[in-house]
């Protein structure tokens, strides 16, 4: 690569083996570090993976280190959105592997979706998570951390009913007046109706009750409220070209694909904004974060902002202490402080003035908004002033046109707008990146050879392009290069074209830059170095364009508002000043600002008050007590969302724990061989059949009530052909049989009664499975796939079910504080009591959904439910009859034992599970 790594680059290597977060400042060369401890730590033939925010950077990272790896003897993979299964597959199978954050996350609850070993991604050839690093850790550990990874499915709602409700819904509060109607709590993001506002709804709906009626009303309103007020275009969402509601991420400004807000919150929205509602989403999967990183066996990050929550990193993520790398240079960026205006207006007014001055003396400048709103506002007010200037937001258009706007933003009279911290992960260089330049070159030749039209943005290379170089490069595209992408035939995707660029692009880069390469016949080799013919004459002008923004002053980074969080500030003002340039950084904010009005209310009095007696508006504050007041504030918003972090941690423990238990049983059943299978259906028929018998028991009055043996027989074989119809008629065999040789006495006991059913389920299962195999015209094992099947949708089907509950249940749960209980402790106990539930459940569907499957006939529906659980109180009488009984006659003992065995059947099926579960795992 042409690289080495410095002295500190070695000790950001061995922290980060070490399963530390490393803190390295911006242009420190983090995505070289990494290289160390992946490489030391895929010798264990483990999995290692590096954990990224965006495709862009996984991609980039994974095809420019390639060579390195490829000459230690490794694979690397590389995971993208538009990315396979198989692709996937094949990827995580490699020894290192470059991923986002939420396609790890994604792919992590699909395999526990699956139902063929085939599908698995991440779990699949290297099934533990040994070895992750988290690339800026704080944006994914932390402020990611608030919202969980969720896989939904939709609900079975009609779209049309929904459009109405949720148009009605917002037609409705628009009449309603702030204040007056309803209030807005902008630090929780949440609307509460006034009892006049209550009134007018119901008066307005033509309903009585928002909570009552075949249509509760609250369920729509509250939503259509929330989004009226708390939630703003162009800041937290935008509406894509195909009239789409798309959330926009609120820390790196960028667009959310894919993702929906829950509680119907995203159809209210998209009436909001007159697009078609979509239906609600039902919950398959979720995970947070921290319980999808605490999955590996060792956990390492790096980011450029890490001390400030070193506290909550470790409480968190144990052993995840933070360790702060020196810089190889020291840094010359000033900080100066921040310019507080009294209004927005003339907050942008001083901006323009400072942005004008900078622009007149050639000193680039990078301007960093918040939201896609305030970018547009002050591109539009640059545009007035005849400034030119690049905008990089959460645009879809724009955003994927980032590294071309990064690669210009440090050169002479650059004006570059960036929402939030949107770019980050590429350096701006001073005098601009002539290696990105030559990229872009090579990209605008090959994008049209494939049909590809080059997207409008002008880019204005530093120099011109090189002749020979340019004929080489076109040449060679044609002839060699766009044959060799794609195989003859296919008829790749716009995305897969691009894709097929960027990595062949990368790929020639690197064997440029190569020295013992020196295959002629190498068409990447030969590409790559005419790429560098273009790279030398265009860094000749940027080396000398680097030294004239030196003597400026380097790079301005000019933030229009302070972030919730010291942390993006810190990041904003890191891309001034990398590898020890000079550079500049300042904040202009406002007292209209987001921050102030949601966290600082109890300071704008005193604030204003500092402007009025100042009397000029337009004139920026700067003091002591401001500074003050600030940072107060902004710790406030800090501890307020750690908070936040730290209660969903809590609640998550409980769910986390009961995740990996089942999602262990799960892939147990989908790895599971014929005989283990055969086991299990076994099992789970046979305990149904136990809590059939318990609960004839209880139906009969107790054992004590009960006359004769045939009478519980009968009624315990009755309800098990409704369950069981495939196991009918050997129900009827067994029993003839049974009562046959008693001789037709009915003084037989509990026990014996329970072994016959046990006996006779087992044949049924046994008959059931050899029918199927009488259909298998096939190579494969068509009874275990269908065993399979069954068992593995019976767990979906309850695992969502029992997210359900949970989101119930937390949501409630909050009210037990009213009557002196804890709601931590209540939720512990009662999300254990519906875990319980949740596995009894599962044996028992999947029992009678196997003995409800007719070979011949495809599928019979049983007309019965499963059978309920024996309550505590119910098996304590039995016990308490049984041992009455016991005293009474000797005969009875083997009657006691059995009983007790029934009482307890569903805590024994559970445990028999759980040894199932362990034995294969030992195999």
């Amino acid at each position: 690569l042409g690289l080495y790594h410095y002295d500190v680059q070695l000790c950001g290597g061995m922290a980060l083996h070490e399963g530390k977060l490393a803190e390295m400042s911006t242009g420190e060369g983090k995505t070289l570090v990494a290289t160390l401890p992946l490489y030391l730590r895929s010798l264990s033939g483990k999995s290692a993976h590096l954990v990224t925010v965006n495709d862009y950077l996984a991609r980039r990272d994974a095809e420019g280190l390639a060579p390195l790896y490829d000459f230690l003897g490794l694979k690397v993979g590389v995971v993208q959105a538009t990315s396979t299964t198989e692709e996937r597959r094949e990827a995580y199978a490699r020894d290192v592997t470059y991923v986002t954050n939420n396609e790890l996350g994604f792919d992590y609850l699909r395999d526990h979706l699956a139902f063929e070993s085939s599908e698995l991604t991440v779990t699949g050839a290297r099934p533990e998570l040994s070895f992750a690093i988290v690339d800026e850790a704080d944006s994914i550990l932390i402020d990611e951390a608030r919202t969980p990874l969720i896989i939904s499915a939709p609900a079975e709602d009609d779209t049309a009913v929904l459009q109405s409700k949720y148009t009605a819904a917002t037609e409705a509060v628009n009449y309603l007046k702030r204040g007056k109607d309803y209030e807005v709590d902008n630090k929780a993001r949440r609307t509460v109706l006034t009892d006049q506002g209550y009134t007018t709804l119901c008066d307005l709906l033509g309903v009585s009750d928002l909570y009552a009626g075949d249509t509760k009303w609250a369920v729509f309103v509250n939503p259509a409220l929330n989004a009226k007020e708390c939630y703003i275009r162009d800041r937290d969402y935008i509406v894509n070209e195909r009239g789409e509601v798309v959330i926009v991420d609120e820390f790196t400004g960028r667009v959310m694909e894919g993702r929906r807000w829950n509680g119907g919150l995203h159809q209210a929205m998209e009436a909001k904004e007159n697009c078609k509602v979509q239906p609600e989403q039902q919950t398959a999967a979720s995970i947070t974060y921290q319980s999808l990183f605490l999955l590996y066996d060792t956990l390492a990050g790096m980011t450029g902002t890490a001390v400030t929550e070193a506290q909550e990193f470790s409480a968190t993520f144990p052993g995840l202490d933070v360790v702060q790398i020196p810089t190889a240079k020291p840094v010359k960026r000033k900080d100066l402080p921040d310019e507080v205006f009294a209004t927005k207006l003339a907050k942008f007014r001083a901006i323009l003035r400072r942005v004008a001055e900078y622009y007149s003396n050639q000193r680039p400048v990078l301007v960093g908004t918040t939201t896609v709103e305030d970018s547009a506002l002050i591109s539009e007010l640059l545009d007035n002033e005849g400034i030119p200037h690049r905008v990089l937001n959460a645009k879809p258009e724009v955003a994927e046109r980032e590294s071309e706007i990064i690669a210009q933003a440090g050169r002479l009279g650059a004006v570059t707008i960036a929402t939030n911290m949107a770019g980050r992960g590429t350096d701006i260089l001073l005098g601009g990146n002539a290696a990105l330049f030559a990229k872009i070159y090579a990209k605008q030749i090959l994008s049209p050879l494939l049909g590809l039209e080059h997207p409008q943005l002008k880019i204005d290379y530093p120099a011109p392009i090189p002749e020979q170089a340019a004929q080489d490069l076109e040449r060679i595209s044609k002839e060699f290069v766009v044959p060799s992408l794609f195989a003859v035939g296919e008829e790749p995707t716009r995305v897969a074209k691009l894709t097929a660029i960027d990595e062949f692009i990368a790929t020639a880069a690197a064997r440029a830059g190569r020295t013992q390469d020196k295959n002629k016949d190498d068409i990447a080799l030969i590409f790559g170095l005419a790429m560098r013919q273009v790279e030398d004459a265009f860094l000749h002008v940027t080396q000398a364009e680097k030294q004239q923004v030196i003597e400026l002053g380097g790079l301005v980074v000019m933030g229009t508002e302070r972030h919730e969080s010291r942390r993006i500030d810190l990041q904003l003002r890191g891309r001034s000043g990398r590898q020890g340039d000079p550079g500049e950084s300042i904040f202009a904010i406002s007292l209209e600002d987001k921050m102030f009005n949601v966290f600082g209310a109890d300071k704008l009095g005193q604030l204003r008050g500092a402007f009025e007696f100042a009397g000029d508006l337009d004139e920026p504050l700067s003091s002591n007590l401001l500074t003050k007041s600030l940072t107060t504030i902004q710790e406030k918003v800090e501890n307020f969302y750690r908070d936040i972090r730290g209660n969903l941690f809590k609640y998550d423990k409980i769910i986390d724990a009961q995740r990996r238990r089942f999602y262990l049983r799960r892939q147990n059943v989908l790895r599971a061989s014929r005989p283990e299978l055969e086991q299990l259906a076994t099992q789970y028929c046979v305990d149904t059949a136990r809590d059939v018998l318990a609960n004839a028991t209880i139906a009969l009055g107790g054992p004590k009530a009960i006359n004769s043996g045939i009478e519980l027989i009968q009624a315990a074989t009755s309800q098990l052909q409704l369950l069981f119809p495939m196991a009918a008629s050997t129900l009827d065999a067994r029993i003839a049989e049974f009562i046959t040789t008693q001789a037709g006495g009915s003084s037989f006991n509990l026990g014996q009664v329970e072994d016959l059913l046990v006996a006779a389920t087992t044949d049924a299962v046994n008959h059931q499975l050899k029918q199927i195999d009488a259909k298998d015209h096939q190579d494969e094992d068509l009874a275990a796939s269908v065993v399979r099947f069954l068992i593995l949708r019976e767990f979906d089907r309850n695992w969502k079910a029992h997210i359900q509950d949970l989101e119930l249940l937390r949501d409630a749960i909050g009210f037990q504080s009213f009557s002196q209980k804890d709601p931590y402790q209540e939720w512990t106990v009662q999300s254990n009591e519906a875990f319980n539930r949740l596995s009894a459940n599962i044996y028992r569907f999947a029992a009678i959904s196997f003995l409800t499957l007719d070979p011949e006939r495809n599928l019979v529906q049983s007309t019965q439910p499963p059978p309920p659980l024996v309550r505590p109180v119910e098996a304590a009488q039995i016990l308490q009859e049984e041992e009455e009984a016991q005293l009474q006659t000797a005969s009875s003992t083997v009657t006691t034992n059995a009983r007790h065995s029934n009482a307890d059947a569903p805590n024994r099926a559970t445990r028999r599970a759980k040894k199932s579960t362990k034995s294969r795992r030992r195999k």
